[in-house]
């Protein structure tokens, strides 16, 4: 098997320098004794540092808020990611494993494991096109860590982690337990008061001829309804209506 591993550190001001271990001592003092008034963010990546290699990026929230409202509800967010192989060679059950035990040493309010595609908020119209007419099961989304989703749900997945707020407004583990009770939906209590919700024994693109296989995923989503997240205007600019649409594609 291939050996994955990480090669480079973001400094944060436009420079990269090589994860020596120097380079690690940095990165574990910056994040875990931040100064007051910063966020100790990080961005980690692979050998190759386009969006199909390893990548984690966490952003902190500043104790000082921004000025922006479009801001106001910002949230601490970590986004790992793995390139499609890495699922290829090793299993579906090896990244749930591997996401179960990530998860449980984390404080989150939503999370996710799924496919995905990549891209910048410039290009979502056209990457959309790529997985639109075959592959409804693809997540679109961004090429990094993305702090407006809030404490709501960034869509219906292979893999959804639930925690308090959110957790507690869909009527808790036994409520979801109720509605949930479907072939293809497993359910998973998790330390802390939340849950994993799982979809199938792995992660689904969801083509066309076989689009019976979402069934599960169209379930959770009216489920989910109340808590999902909708993409808003962000300074000034509206979200394409393709966007819309496909955010909603399992509830129509």
């Amino acid at each position: 098997m291939k050996p994955y591993q990480f090669t480079w550190n973001d400094t944060g001001d436009g420079q990269a320098e090589p994860l020596d271990e120097a380079s690690w001592d940095r990165t574990r003092r910056k994040t875990l004794e931040a100064e007051p008034g910063g966020s100790g963010s990080l961005r980690l990546v692979g050998e190759d540092p386009g969006v199909d290699d390893l990548l984690v990026d966490y952003r902190g929230l500043s104790p000082v808020p921004l000025p922006w409202p479009e801001r106001k509800d910002d949230v601490c967010v970590l986004y790992l990611r793995l390139p499609t192989e890495y699922l290829e060679e090793r299993g579906p059950e090896h990244v749930h494993s591997l996401a179960r035990e990530l998860a449980a040493e984390l404080p989150f309010s939503s999370g996710y494991v799924d496919f995905v595609l990549c891209s910048s908020s410039l290009h979502a119209v056209p990457a959309l096109e790529l997985v639109r007419p075959r592959y409804p099961g693809v997540h679109l989304t961004s090429s990094g860590a993305t702090m407006y989703v809030g404490i709501r749900v960034e869509g219906v997945h292979w893999m959804n982690f639930l925690g308090q707020p959110v957790l507690g407004e869909l009527g808790g583990v036994s409520s979801l337990r109720e509605r949930l009770a479907l072939p293809g939906i497993s359910l998973q209590e998790m330390s802390g008061d939340r849950v994993l919700i799982t979809l199938g024994a792995q992660p689904e693109v969801g083509e066309v001829e076989a689009d019976r296989r979402l069934a599960p995923y169209r379930a959770l989503a009216r489920v989910l309804e109340p808590v999902l997240y909708q993409r808003k205007s962000m300074f000034g600019r509206r979200v394409p209506e393709e966007l819309l649409r496909w955010d909603r594609r399992f509830l129509e």
